[in-house]
């Protein structure tokens, strides 16, 4: 199975970036856009693994959350990492100390655990789209699109499983964790 730990996001941020996602749709000529209840923060992509590591998925989430706090994450303006001759749009997190120290930690817990450690360094974002191509320039897009600054408690962390189910991507929670003192 294909795994990923993330922050989801709650539904009134799923609705919002839902309508930007529409905006967005409105100006591109063609994309694969995140169904709306896939919309999710990731942490780590951990990629296939077999049924018997996911105890040790579970352990480095528990150890990556020993004391740790609810916070807030603020979501705010769009972005694109460029990919061959497409783009992923996404929506910006605002720098946070204690996503990076949860981020950081959970790195160390899945070292232990016997993962590598990502190679590229953590740039927090929400995945809006894939394979966009605009109707016009991406800067001209992104100044149409008015974006709010939008508050989000993080009070848990999710293992993921991405699966095809009739032709459309999933993502099914497999382990929650929630975190042991949240505000």
């Amino acid at each position: 199975m294909r795994v990923f730990i993330a922050i989801e996001m709650m539904e009134d941020i799923k609705d919002y970036l839902g309508r930007i996602q529409n905006a967005l749709k409105e100006n591109s000529r063609e994309g694969n856009f995140t169904l709306k209840e896939n919309i999710h923060l990731t942490l780590r992509f951990i990629g296939e693994v077999k049924d018997h590591e996911l105890d040790g998925l579970k352990r480095a989430m528990d150890k990556a959350t020993v004391n740790q706090q609810g916070f807030h994450i603020h979501i705010r303006g769009l972005g694109r990492f460029t990919r061959r001759n497409s783009g992923i749009i996404w929506a910006g997190i605002e720098e946070s100390q204690m996503l990076e120290k949860l981020h950081s930690n959970l790195e160390l817990a899945l070292e232990e655990e016997g993962y590598s450690k990502e190679r590229r360094s953590f740039t927090p974002h929400i995945t809006l789209g894939r394979r966009v191509v605009f109707t016009k320039g991406f800067e001209e897009v992104k100044e149409r699109i008015h974006m709010d600054r939008k508050a989000m408690l993080v009070d848990r962390i999710t293992l993921m499983e991405s699966r095809r189910i009739k032709g459309a991507l999933k993502y099914i929670p497999i382990y929650t964790k929630e975190f042991d003192n949240s505000n």
